[in-house]
């Protein structure tokens, strides 16, 4: 066990440990570890029944993370949920579904941005570069190819260039830089989301205006 998790234990309350043992789906295996240990060394007594039970939840949730298997397709599936916990001590990222969903309605930039970020958050800033790199080089295809297939209505091929990409990026470099087995609380997705929004009112308007 990682001692930061220790040290964050001996600094909680009673009340804060026993709520993090009671709510344990909620918080991450090494919490409820450093917190049962805690408690423990402060004099507080579990029978052997109430420890197997805590030991046999810890190990299930673990077990649900690590069967966690994505084949890309995160719009369909939802066995990203077994990794996203409550806890303050877990990373927080933009989940799979966030970022696939971004990906395929607002371009792959989107999707590597928020990977990236997720990347910076647990300072693997290799990763987060690599993935950064991935996107703007899939733009740049997508944008010659969508030229030349389809050069009067480029946009028609927006969302099947979304898809592969999403796929990509959720089957590959997710795995890869973060791990699908790996905890995390769930980031809010507003400022992306703002940002997508004023990006297409700002296209819109433009055609609008080209067209007058």
């Amino acid at each position: 066990m990682d001692d930061h998790f220790n040290f964050y234990a001996s600094k909680r309350t009673d009340q804060e440990l026993e709520e993090r043992i009671d709510n344990r789906q909620k918080y991450l295996p090494e919490t409820i570890e450093a917190s049962l240990t805690e408690l423990q060394s402060r004099g507080r007594v579990f029978g052997d029944e109430e420890l197997q039970v805590i030991s046999q939840d810890i190990q299930a949730q673990r077990d649900n993370a690590s069967a966690t298997t994505d084949n890309g397709f995160g719009l369909f599936s939802n066995s990203y949920k077994n990794c996203i916990v409550e806890d303050p001590d877990a990373p927080s990222f933009y989940s799979k579904r966030a970022v696939y969903v971004f990906t395929v309605l607002f371009s792959v930039v989107f999707g590597a941005v928020m990977v990236a970020i997720n990347l910076f958050k647990i300072k693997n800033t290799k990763g987060a570069l690599l993935t950064l790199l991935f996107g703007g080089c899939f733009l740049a295809f997508q944008i010659l190819l969508t030229l030349k297939l389809n050069p009067n209505s480029p946009g028609d091929l927006g969302f099947v260039f979304g898809i592969a990409a999403a796929i990509i990026i959720n089957a590959i470099f997710w795995p890869m830089f973060i791990g699908n087995s790996t905890f995390y609380r769930a980031r809010l997705i507003w400022v992306p989301l703002a940002i997508a929004l004023l990006l297409v009112a700002f296209v819109v308007w433009s055609t609008i205006v080209g067209k007058a």
